[in-house]
């Protein structure tokens, strides 16, 4: 990801005074609401304002021309990307909304790249959908030295990697379910996630049979 290209170079190029007091890199939190027939997809990116400005031309136009933000939909489904400012952080929030069905088509038929391996959703039937999202760290991390990865791990403390789903049921997950089984909640700190792959999935019913409330008092 682009984002987190820019913390490492940082760790790179700068000097390790400069580095800690930039620190709290980048948060990434995504979660996607499902509810009467259409869904709801948001991915929320926060880094320091004062890190990003190291690599944007103008900070103003920083979310609209992020790679990791460049994402094409057609037909009923919708995207808007959106940017403010908290604390010291520039926020990125792109949203995509429309139909399950439509969602669930063109995210299975986009081309797999550093975005749309975290956006892999799979209509495995009519009612049932397939998350898995799987967050990589870049080929450069995975070769820095100790102190690199030191310097990254210590610019990244306090954020996180998270996904939320909400849908009529979840089926299975590798995240904590709720007790109504309507929602799922996963995180993990992202010095780690810097270290190695994670990945979050999830099976959700995207509609409810009429009688599935009698079936829930026998279950």
């Amino acid at each position: 990801m682009q984002l987190t290209q820019i913390c490492l170079a940082a760790a790179k190029g700068l000097a390790l005074t400069t580095v800690l007091t930039l620190v709290a890199c980048i948060d990434l939190k995504q979660s996607i609401e499902i509810s009467d027939g259409f869904a709801s997809y948001q991915m929320e990116m926060r880094m320091n304002a004062a890190l990003a400005q190291l690599d944007a031309e103008n900070l103003g136009k920083f979310c609209e021309s992020n790679d990791d933000l460049r994402l094409e939909v057609s037909g009923r489904l919708k995207r808007t990307i959106k940017q403010s400012y908290e604390g010291e952080d520039i926020v990125c929030r792109m949203r995509i909304v429309g139909p399950i069905q439509e969602f669930g088509e063109q995210m299975t038929e986009m081309p797999k790249g550093d975005l749309t391996r975290m956006l892999n959703f799979q209509m495995v039937d009519e009612t049932t959908l397939r998350i898995e999202s799987t967050f990589e760290p870049s080929d450069d991390m995975t070769t820095s030295s100790a102190e690199e990865k030191a310097m990254i791990s210590a610019m990244m403390q306090g954020r996180v990697l998270t996904w939320s789903v909400k849908a009529p049921r979840i089926i299975e997950s590798s995240g904590e379910i709720s007790a109504d089984s309507t929602q799922v909640d996963w995180s993990v700190p992202m010095a780690m996630a810097m270290q190695w792959p994670h990945t979050f999935t999830a099976t959700v019913k995207v509609a409810l049979p009429w009688y599935q409330p009698v079936l829930d008092l026998f279950s």
